[in-house]
């Protein structure tokens, strides 16, 4: 019985001092948990390409969004960044789809801060570039549409998430020797994964344009 009085008289007081801590306010009025969440919101560092799994399944989509082209833009983002806004790469490609600096140049973007700061303009550069893309390949997407190149179903959507990750250059490339030509990112993933996990989502909400541009 004693022993049962003694840990209360020990666990008692701890547990006070816990509970108390959380309320606890600082010369700014900010409790101890709201600090601590400040704190690792200013400390949280963005992953790299390399931290991020690429390995997801083929034909990978939101179970809310489909293979509409929210669900398509949903599973580039989770491939280029898991998603996220913030994200800076070791090569410096930079927020939720990993724009590089050409590609925010060919988009009309100016100021790689005011893109990070806004995942409003994010999400335009990426509806402009998908655009451009869809240009730049418009006679190929007619011709390879639902063929087999390499080994692998060609779609529109499969064209565009690659031209995202290597270029349109690139895409073409790999059409015109037949899949011979495989290009490959600094990450080494191949323009034929993207081509194959991006597969029959729906993009022909966007129109091609050669002369599209982000807005705010």
């Amino acid at each position: 019985m004693k022993r049962r009085y003694l840990l209360l008289g020990v666990l008692l007081p701890v547990l006070f001092v816990i509970t108390t801590g959380f309320i606890v306010k600082d010369e700014n009025g900010n409790t101890f948990a709201a600090q601590w969440f400040k704190n690792q919101a200013e400390t949280y560092v963005a992953p790299s390409l390399e931290d991020i799994v690429f390995d997801f399944p083929a034909g990978f989509n939101s179970p809310m969004l489909g293979y509409s082209y929210a669900g398509f833009k949903e599973a580039l983002a989770f491939s280029e960044s898991s998603g996220n806004y913030f994200a800076v790469n070791r090569l410096g490609y930079k927020g939720r789809y990993q724009f590089g600096k050409s590609a925010l140049q060919w988009v009309g973007v100016k100021s790689a801060n005011d893109f990070m700061n806004s995942p409003v303009l994010q999400e335009s550069a990426m509806d402009a570039l998908v655009a451009k893309n869809k240009f730049v390949l418009r006679d190929y997407i007619t011709a390879f549409n639902g063929k087999t190149i390499g080994g692998h179903m060609v779609t529109e959507s499969g064209l565009i998430a690659a031209a995202h990750l290597c270029g349109a250059g690139n895409v073409m490339k790999f059409l015109d020797s037949d899949g011979e030509y495989v290009f490959a990112d600094a990450n080494n993933v191949p323009l034929t994964s993207y081509l194959k996990r991006f597969g029959n989502f729906d993009t022909s909400v966007v129109s091609a344009d050669a002369s599209a541009r982000a807005d705010l």
